[in-house]
């Protein structure tokens, strides 16, 4: 006779857990850092300005059942990577990284400077591999671990992005190629995909490019960085989830990209 099938308990699973979440003071990276609080999670806030991570720790803080710590890092720099793992080690070892901090500036290749090209390797996939590097032992040794990287819909390609798409190609390359290198120490790494979403980097964006980018989102609207923050919350407490790219884009990477 078979054994009846009983559902898993549902429990909170991120209490007790440390997250580093770089980039967090801004629109995805602080809603990322309010819903892994939400879920119990002691937050580290990391970014570049002290006063913006001041500020958004303390605002989720006093919101959310997790706490909220704040941490001045510089993705490029090593020495401050290495005092964001080590800010980590302190509060009881870093168990899920979010590499969320990016820029989003490009050219198309006729006028792409060397200097833009290698700021946005050195930010968008150069520091979130290094801060792997750093932070991958500690999960290692306690036997657990979470690493969702913030690649881009862009990945698949974007007209006159060229850059910003190899950037984030090769973090989904280099995702997938960790999740097997990891996952015999428990350690998952996934990668979400945003499309089109409303935060302050996208503000800039001329009239006529977000009228077509809006048009070409199949559920009718822009994202909105919450729409992010539950694709990293999913991942963080997935175990049996790795190596795989969630594409957060309401449906526009189904069709085909406008090239105009």
């Amino acid at each position: 006779m078979t054994a009846p099938v009983t559902a898993p308990v549902s429990t909170p699973t991120l209490t007790g857990r440390v997250a580093l979440v770089t980039g967090g003071a801004g629109g995805i990276g602080r809603a990322i850092c309010a819903t892994l609080a939400a879920r119990g999670a002691t937050v580290v806030v990391a970014d570049l300005d002290l006063d913006a991570v001041s500020a958004a720790a303390i605002g989720i803080a006093a919101e959310q059942p997790g706490e909220a710590h704040p941490l001045v890092l510089d993705v490029t720099d090593p020495r401050s990577r290495t005092a964001a793992v080590e800010f980590g080690a302190d509060l009881g070892g870093v168990d899920l990284l979010v590499n969320c901090a990016g820029v989003l500036r490009d050219a198309r290749i006729g006028k792409l400077e060397p200097g833009l090209f290698r700021r946005l390797l050195e930010i968008n996939l150069l520091g979130p591999l290094a801060l792997t590097r750093l932070a991958a032992p500690g999960m290692a040794e306690r036997g657990r671990g979470a690493i969702v990287n913030l690649a881009s819909r862009a990945w698949l390609g974007t007209f006159g992005s060229t850059a910003y798409s190899t950037a984030k190609g090769g973090l989904v390359g280099a995702t997938r190629s960790l999740a097997l290198e990891l996952g015999p120490a428990r350690i998952t790494v996934n990668a979400v995909a945003p499309g089109f979403v409303e935060t302050p980097m996208t503000d800039g964006l001329p009239p006529d490019i977000r009228r077509r980018t809006l048009d070409a989102i199949p559920v009718g609207r822009a994202g909105r960085p919450d729409d992010v923050a539950a694709a990293v919350a999913y991942l963080a407490e997935a175990p049996y989830v790795t190596g795989q790219v969630l594409v957060v884009c309401g449906g526009r990477s189904i069709g085909d990209p406008y090239a105009a």
